[in-house]
């Protein structure tokens, strides 16, 4: 599994920096998804839009990863809640850090929200696909059965493919700070995961970290 997560982190630090390094302007795939989008705002949509928006939110995200890492800890599960709560921290300094060294204006028009920060990547998108994705993997490792393992995973994948195209319907965002926040987050979460496993092996074997 290390191996697989080792070369996954490469392959997404590749899409990563290709997406971001090409990506000096806006693409027709922004104006043409964005348009298509906003073309079918209706007042029941955007209630459901704006439902998954709060839901990817940093406020309600970090509530909840930070109940489930203290759960974590009082259950002297240890490393998992070490897991969470480093995936969360750091997503969210990562996310910070990219919006202020890009500087990627948001679309001018069509807000049903307020938003007050650079567009790239997608803070929404990034932060929720590493939140959701780690509290997603736990989960899946603790249900019995591939179909329920499964089933909990593609429920994680689409609240996340959700919160990011809620923020394009809602005009904030362009496609590509969404696929950058799906991205990058995703990259981020692999690294994590791969530092927790090689960790566990060490703990195992008894070796000492070196």
């Amino acid at each position: 599994m290390s191996a697989f997560r080792l070369t996954l982190v490469g392959a997404l630090a590749l899409a990563a920096v290709a997406l971001t390094a090409t990506l000096g302007g806006l693409t027709p795939f922004d104006d043409a998804i964005r348009d298509w989008l906003i073309e079918r705002r209706s007042a029941s949509l955007t209630a459901v839009m704006t439902a998954f928006t709060t839901a990817g939110s940093s406020p309600v995200l970090v509530t909840l990863a930070l109940g489930i890492a203290v759960w974590l800890g009082v259950a002297r599960q240890r490393r998992e809640a070490l897991l969470v709560a480093c995936t969360t921290a750091g997503v969210l300094l990562l996310n910070t850090l990219l919006k202020n060294v890009i500087e990627r204006s948001r679309p001018g028009d069509a807000h049903l929200v307020l938003v007050n920060s650079w567009a790239y990547p997608s803070g929404h998108s990034m932060i929720s696909t590493a939140v959701i994705g780690v509290l997603t993997t736990l989960a899946a490792w603790r249900v019995p059965g591939r179909a329920a393992r499964v089933a909990v995973a593609a429920a994680g994948v689409l609240l996340v493919v959700a919160v990011g195209v809620s923020r394009v319907y809602l005009g904030v965002h362009w496609p590509t700070d969404v696929l950058a926040g799906w991205v990058i987050g995703s990259l981020w979460l692999a690294v994590c995961l791969l530092v927790y496993d090689r960790t566990r092996e060490r703990v195992r074997s008894g070796t000492p970290p070196s």
